[in-house]
């Protein structure tokens, strides 16, 4: 893992914006992590995977939707990856009030998924070949037992 400045401050790279429409900001990430050595991009996909898996919990994935749904495993995955691109303050918001986790449930939020394939694809750049790498914490849906 990195350090969870160095994490963030990375992260930054992505402007914030979870809802964007814009592979710009993923494709920045990686050109930016494609040029630091391995273990920084491997530690990179650690925190992140640490990061979101932190964030796997019942209360965040029972989040009703407006129209009465629930939230998909899948989309429930996307919405933690847009509260990661939000950054560091909208990460400590979630794990304080539940509540505002509401906020990356949205369709437009769900793009931030892209951010998942920032360290693989930032590997093969960097070094041309494919990313073999399994992080030591498993992100999916209900990984994180202590919060289910």
């Amino acid at each position: 893992m990195i350090a969870d400045e160095e994490f963030w401050r990375l992260v930054a790279v992505l402007g914030g914006r979870p809802e964007a429409h814009d592979d710009g900001p993923y494709e920045r990430l990686t050109a930016v992590l494609a040029e630091e050595p391995v273990e920084r991009i491997i530690g990179f996909a650690e925190t992140l995977a640490f990061t979101l898996y932190q964030l796997d919990r019942r209360v965040l994935a029972q989040t009703v939707l407006p129209g009465g749904d629930r939230l998909s495993d899948d989309s429930f995955l996307y919405a933690r990856c847009a509260v990661v691109v939000a950054g560091p303050a909208a990460f400590d918001a979630v794990l304080v009030d539940p509540a505002a986790f509401a906020r990356f449930t949205t369709d437009e939020a769900a793009h931030a998924e892209s951010l998942l394939d920032v360290p693989s694809n930032a590997y093969q750049k960097a070094t041309g070949q494919e990313w073999e790498h399994v992080e030591e914490y498993d992100y999916e849906t209900g990984s994180n037992e202590q919060w289910w």
